[in-house]
């Protein structure tokens, strides 16, 4: 009765009416789906367009992870011993706003036009968990990721209906669960990339244990032969 149902739902999602009347999204790594009425979609990205200082809003929450959530993202980027003055003008803080405001716009800008731009809004999320693998100094946790999450639907959700905030918090959630599937593979694959070099290095290693006692057992044997021909000469 329970595999009936789980069919009975697949089925349901593969219906062509969930195209045609929902923004769909799906991953083909995770096979996470985005899927949402178009109506509460665009009341997404309408209130999204009506912010009026977009920049503003991605600055204060940034401010509020680096000083009061999660002071140690602020030391991996080399932002750690500043107030919010100093982080304000800070060349590398304020690069650092510019970029998230850019990505947020392009994946609104492209779910705006449906469902044809499901794969390339895959793809971006997946190069920036990619890049979160390359930052060294700190791991990404679960909590880490939870904690940039709620900040970020707090500020988005200031001025929404409870409708609108649904619809964030679905986006959100789908589009943290495929930066972070990446960011988790990213980090695997480096991993396993460097144990060849180790065991490259521990074969090598004991190789030449192995080829020592063998050199000197060789010249014993030579030593050996040497002194029982004295022997035999005497």
């Amino acid at each position: 009765m329970h595999s009936a149902r789980i069919q009975q739902f697949v089925r349901r999602l593969q219906r062509p009416s969930i195209q045609a009347d929902h923004v769909y999204i799906s991953s083909k790594y995770t096979s996470r789906l985005f899927i949402c009425e178009q109506e509460e979609v665009n009341k997404m990205i309408e209130s999204y367009q009506k912010i009026d200082d977009k920049y503003a809003l991605f600055e204060q929450m940034f401010l509020t992870i680096f000083l009061e959530q999660e002071v140690e993202m602020a030391f991996s980027f080399g932002l750690e011993n500043l107030n919010e003055q100093q982080l304000k003008v800070e060349q590398k803080f304020r690069t650092h706003v510019g970029k998230f405001q850019r990505f947020i716009t392009g994946i609104i800008d492209m779910l705006s036009k449906g469902v044809e731009s499901s794969d390339q809004i895959v793809e971006i999320l997946r190069i920036v968990g990619r890049q979160h693998g390359n930052v060294r100094t700190m791991s990404f946790t679960a909590e880490k990721w939870l904690i940039f999450k709620n900040v970020l639907l707090d500020l988005l959700c200031k001025d929404a209906n409870e409708k609108v905030c649904g619809t964030w918090n679905k986006l959100i959630s789908f589009m943290i669960s495929e930066i972070k599937d990446s960011y988790l593979e990213h980090v695997r694959h480096a991993r396993s990339s460097s144990c060849p070099q180790i065991n490259s290095y521990r074969f090598i290693a004991s190789r030449s244990k192995r080829l020592r006692p063998r050199k000197h057992s060789e010249s014993a044997n030579k030593l050996g032969r040497i002194e029982a021909g004295k022997v035999l000469d005497g």
